[in-house]
């Protein structure tokens, strides 16, 4: 698929022979939290960045111009590719590249693609956090027309481009509308105290006849979610899941991250890693009311009572935790809240969705000018 007005061949470059890998470096002391790039700030899919929450001191990072590619080489799988606005700073584990015969924006494009992303992945190193190889990344082979055809299909993918960061920012305020919701809905809810635990009770039930084979992991966004899905290789022997603990539909989950994120709610049925504890709640509790509440910002505050340890060795007593109180509302009022946050979520769903279609649009357009 091509423009009308061309009709050339189109050459075969590598991108070693079309980009300079930047090495010069910039003063972090110069630097602010909107121009600073690291991994953590980089978002998935292609999706830009968002602002730093730090900055390292006293140090020299890569120095970045507007319109250098750059590219998070730590699990390049998550498609962390953002072409720069203006100058800054990144990490080590950020490669940039700048364009020195190619149009910037074509460049771009080229990395910008899953067909790119493959090929980083198959000569990456490393299991758990794969990086890729600067060398092989540099003898990518592509094809690339006249500089005029490169503009024109560049300005049709930015005006797509465009489109999606319009989705996303969509789905971001939505996001934000629906937390601001639920931590108003249960600030203000009326009802009788109780103990955590005279309303959930922890069971620890074994997986010992291999009742279920399919391993479930603790999400922060989506709760407990098939592990297949989280798109990373966690090796584990299947006979010792006879050890996991099984999880049942409508149980919440303290994980590892519980802390930071609250309890992960689980809408299936299968098996969990023996490291996380499962909490089954009574018939005092609506069908999953608690799950909202436990990722609002006064819920996840209240954790800080219970939280031992420094850094990632941090966790929750939970003996301690069963032992606070919350207000917890009739069972009308608990599926009343239920519906409110549920149009703001479907509403949230359909958004994605979209952003989903304009993702499979814009990489089909890419499959067919054979980028």
């Amino acid at each position: 698929m091509r423009f009308p007005e061309f009709s050339g061949e189109w050459k075969k470059m590598t991108l070693e022979h079309v980009t300079d890998f930047v090495k010069e470096r910039i003063s972090t002391d110069i630097l602010t939290l909107a121009n600073y790039v690291s991994t953590e700030n980089m978002k998935s899919d292609f999706g830009g960045i968002t602002p730093a929450i730090s900055i390292p001191n006293n140090t020299n990072v890569i120095h970045y111009h507007k319109d250098d590619v750059l590219l998070s080489n730590i699990r390049p799988y998550l498609r962390k590719v953002w072409a720069a606005n203006g100058d800054g700073g990144c990490s080590a584990d950020v490669f940039v590249f700048r364009a020195k015969s190619i149009f910037p924006s074509f460049l771009y494009c080229i990395m910008a693609n899953d067909t790119f992303i493959n090929y980083v992945m198959s000569g990456a190193k490393g299991v758990k956090m794969p990086r890729g190889d600067k060398e092989q990344m540099l003898k990518y082979v592509f094809s690339i027309p006249s500089i005029e055809e490169q503009s024109k299909i560049s300005r049709l993918l930015h005006l797509l481009d465009e489109r999606i960061a319009t989705q996303n920012k969509i789905i971001e305020d939505l996001k934000k509308l629906n937390s601001a919701i639920i931590d108003r809905l249960y600030e203000n809810v009326d009802g009788q105290y109780y103990l955590y635990g005279d309303l959930l009770t922890v069971v620890n039930k074994k997986n010992k006849t291999m009742e279920y084979s399919n391993v479930l992991s603790a999400s922060q966004e989506f709760g407990m979610i098939e592990r297949n899905d989280l798109n990373i290789d966690i090796k584990y022997e299947k006979s010792a899941i006879t050890g996991y603990k099984i999880v049942r539909e409508g149980d919440y989950v303290v994980h590892l991250r519980s802390f930071q994120g609250g309890m992960a709610f689980s809408q299936m049925v299968g098996v969990c890693s023996p490291a996380y504890i499962i909490l089954r709640p009574n018939d005092r509790l609506s069908y999953g009311y608690l799950a909202p509440y436990f990722t609002s910002t006064s819920f996840i505050n209240s954790l800080r009572l219970v939280t031992y340890g420094i850094r990632d060795g941090r966790s929750i007593n939970v003996d301690e935790w069963l032992n606070m109180k919350v207000r917890i509302p009739s069972l009308e009022v608990q599926r009343h809240i239920l519906s409110i946050i549920k149009i703001i979520e479907c509403k949230l769903l359909n958004e994605i969705r979209i952003a989903e279609k304009l993702l499979k649009q814009r990489s089909h357009l890419l499959s067919q000018m054979f980028i």
